[in-house]
């Protein structure tokens, strides 16, 4: 005898564990009055019964408990790594428009340079900066073997440099 055709989806899904008890209740009612239901529940059972898994071994069960935590640390790396290469790439592009705008806006004042010392800044102050670099320089040329630059100096060859400005601007750019 068949089961009631109605009744079918719901037998396979009680053998299998899926119906809710209010579901479960009226289904089994109608199990004890019809023969060929009982016959389907029960056909439905043994084959589930077959595919069943096996119990988990301790080796399954201590993966299956770690997992949540695995999964939080994975996730905490990669934020990390992520957060890790925002922060990177926003210093470096901090670091690329200061770069820019000091190569592009040169009108912009510069604390490193003395161009544009203040008028309230004492004149021995200046000559102190004049000498420090004067020094420098000499130290300089003094280790580079060089001889000290003169002041009035002219060069040694001024011709060689008179025909430079009937070179072509094109040719040079070329040749660089």
């Amino acid at each position: 005898m068949a089961a009631c055709p109605d009744m079918e989806a719901r037998l396979d899904l009680h053998a299998a564990g899926a119906l809710e008890p209010e579901e479960s209740v009226p289904l089994l009612r109608h199990v004890e009055a019809c023969a060929g239901c009982r016959e389907a529940l029960a056909q439905s059972m043994e084959v589930l019964s077959l595919v069943a898994l096996p119990a988990p071994t301790a080796a399954e069960k201590a993966a299956q408990d770690t997992v949540p935590q695995r999964a939080l640390e994975t996730w905490k790396r990669e934020h990390m790594s992520q957060t890790l290469r925002r922060r990177t790439v926003g210093s470096l592009l901090a670091a690329a428009a200061v770069v820019a705008a000091m190569v592009l806006m040169p009108g912009l004042p510069r604390p490193w340079t003395t161009q544009g010392a203040s008028p309230t800044e004492p004149a021995e102050v200046r000559a102190e900066e004049r000498a420090v670099e004067a020094q420098t320089l000499a130290d300089f040329e003094a280790w580079a073997g060089l001889e000290p630059l003169e002041a009035g100096a002219t060069w040694e060859d001024e011709e060689s440099f008179e025909d430079l400005e009937s070179w072509d601007d094109d040719l040079l750019g070329e040749t660089l």
